[in-house]
């Protein structure tokens, strides 16, 4: 089977110490399976294999300090940033094996997912149609209801929208925290509070599927309320990212399915 390369588009990670602390060194690592492959990173650090799991290909390592106005500055180039950005692109590489559940683990379509045939459909139980007239509104509702800041939510769908635009209909779901992890682990130091994780998996749909009902279950989903993506994505208390005496962690990423 032939699978399209897929970006992982804009994973942008913000930083937030907690308040009393805003100058702080942190040092910030995103580790990537051989499915992917880092294609673009900013501030700009060498990337490096991975020397300690045999599962685990490339690694980038940014060392920062935060600063009061929630910059930071990466210290091997001296810029300093809002946010730190990483962007990968799927390697030809055969589909890994789904991840086995842990014992007394039920694993849902959510928790599974590998970059390369990763996709959407109808009875996955979890994706969504949209109609694009509906798609940014129905997006900062669940962004909002995930704890995404103003300013995250604008970029995040501002990025994506002129992907949106080239299509009719959507598919739209969210990968859970704990499978992201499995491909893109992230590690930080010192260890923060919070870390909240948002990767959205979408493709385009055409108006014919939508009208001859090969979307109908995703359809109806699309009217559900949006507080069931917390469950999804595995998030708990719904206002850590926002308490600000934490040290908190937020990325948003996504990624375009093609066939």
């Amino acid at each position: 089977m032939f699978f399209k390369v897929k970006t992982a588009g804009k994973p942008v990670i913000y930083v937030f110490p907690p308040q009393g602390r805003e100058e702080m060194d942190v040092s910030v690592t995103v580790s990537l399976v051989p499915q992917w492959k880092f294609s673009a990173i900013y501030p700009v650090v060498p990337v490096q294999p991975h020397q300690f799991e045999k599962s685990l290909e490339e690694c980038i390592t940014w060392d920062v300090r935060t600063h009061r106005d929630q910059t930071m500055t990466e210290k091997s180039t001296g810029l300093t940033v809002s946010y730190l950005y990483w962007e990968a692109i799927t390697q030809g590489l055969p589909p890994s094996p789904p991840d086995s559940p842990r014992p007394g683990e039920r694993q849902s379509e959510s928790e599974r997912f590998d970059p390369i045939p990763s996709d959407l459909s109808d009875n996955d139980h979890i994706s969504v149609v949209l109609p694009l007239s509906r798609i940014t509104q129905y997006l900062d509702a669940v962004l909002k209801e995930l704890g995404l800041h103003t300013e995250a939510r604008t970029s995040f769908i501002t990025y994506w929208l002129p992907s949106f635009n080239r299509h009719t209909h959507i598919a739209v779901r969210f990968v859970s925290q704990n499978a992201y992890e499995r491909a893109a682990p992230l590690t930080i130091f010192p260890k923060p509070d919070v870390v909240v994780r948002v990767f959205m998996l979408f493709k385009g749909v055409p108006v014919s599927d939508v009208e001859s009902g090969l979307w109908s279950n995703a359809t109806e989903r699309g009217v559900d309320g949006v507080e069931r993506w917390r469950d999804v994505v595995g998030l708990d208390g719904k206002d850590e990212l926002s308490d600000e005496s934490l040290f908190r962690i937020l990325e948003w990423g996504g990624m375009e399915v093609r066939r």
